[in-house]
């Protein structure tokens, strides 16, 4: 019954609080947004303080009077002094780091003041995060920072919404505040080992040895982006002839392609990993990829910009019924 009576009191609150909570790329903290209530010494420290002013005031005792009404002033310049030590705080979202499923997802701050004031001891963390950090600023009138967030499942990665919060200077009362950051990194699948893909004739590491083996060199060719760093002739850059790749008689060129329908034995999620693993091993090994997705096709290349091409659409890959 107690429960139902108050539940709209609740929702009402938190709508209250969502309203005033800052949103954006950039975010100051001022008096809209931040929250201030007394701890559980902050509780006892205020019954100390009545119960010396009823003694004080019951055997008329004027030091027990002035012990009291010098513990109320400290108290009454503790909230403000707390409420400083957030109040004009600015922070920064400065880049969100991608990582595979599993792994810990970097999202980098910066935290400047934006008055003259010293901070102290304002912990950071994300909503549902264990660990956070707590900063300092003094002399240095800003910080960066990184927090962190465990990546569960593949795709868009948007972080629970960031709490400051701070008890200097005594302990008394906590200042707090939650901010809502414009910071979304990418979870890549979580690569795993599966079997060749029909593209490849023999072991990335066979033909990268029958490479070495016996070619006999034939010429030089102008450099196409993705062409391997090990057949650039480094030479005739060095005499300013510009960037030239050379070419070898019985050199492999085949292009691998990673294929949404090499693996149909694999759910949607294996797929995906075996393909970003053979990714991460083609990219490793300076071979050609390609990647075929059902209305999708990447043509192939090497290099970290087409890594990141290729893992961000297999994170971001949607199936539709039962592709095959």
């Amino acid at each position: 019954m107690l429960s139902l009576l108050f539940k709209p009191i609740v929702e009402l609150s938190e709508r209250w609080a969502v309203n005033r909570r800052p949103k954006g790329r950039l975010i100051e903290l001022n008096q809209r947004s931040i929250f201030i209530f007394p701890t559980l010494a902050g509780w006892a420290y205020l019954a100390v303080c009545f119960v010396l002013y009823l003694v004080a005031t019951n055997y008329q005792n004027n030091l027990i009077h002035a012990v009291s009404f010098l513990l109320i002033a400290l108290g009454v310049l503790a909230i403000h002094y707390t409420f400083f030590n957030l109040s004009g705080l600015c922070i920064s979202a400065v880049k969100a780091g991608h990582c595979h499923v599993g792994e810990l997802a970097e999202f980098k701050l910066k935290i400047y003041a934006n008055n003259l004031r010293n901070y102290e001891n304002v912990f950071l963390c994300w909503r549902g995060e264990r660990d956070g950090q707590r900063i300092y600023l003094d002399k240095t009138r800003e910080k960066n920072l990184s927090l962190y967030v465990m990546a569960k499942k593949r795709g868009y990665l948007t972080p629970q919404v960031l709490k400051l919060e701070t008890v200097f200077p005594f302990g008394l009362l906590r200042a707090w505040s939650w901010v809502e950051l414009d910071l979304t990194a990418i979870v890549y699948p979580k690569p795993e080992e599966g079997r060749l893909p029909t593209s490849f004739d023999d072991s990335i590491d066979g033909r990268q040895g029958k490479e070495n083996a016996g070619d006999d060199f034939s010429g030089l060719d102008e450099y196409r982006p993705g062409s391997s760093l090990r057949h650039i002739a480094w030479k005739q850059y060095a005499q300013g002839r510009g960037l030239l790749t050379k070419n070898y008689v019985g050199q492999e060129s085949k292009e691998i392609w990673l294929s949404w329908r090499e693996w149909p034995e694999l759910s949607t999620e294996d797929r995906l990993s075996v393909m970003t693993y053979w990714a991460l091993e083609c990219e490793h090994h300076y071979r050609e990829y390609g990647l075929h997705l059902p209305n999708l096709s990447i043509q192939p290349a090497t290099g970290p910009e087409h890594l990141n091409n290729i893992l961000g659409e297999l994170a971001l890959f949607k199936a539709e019924g039962s592709l095959q």
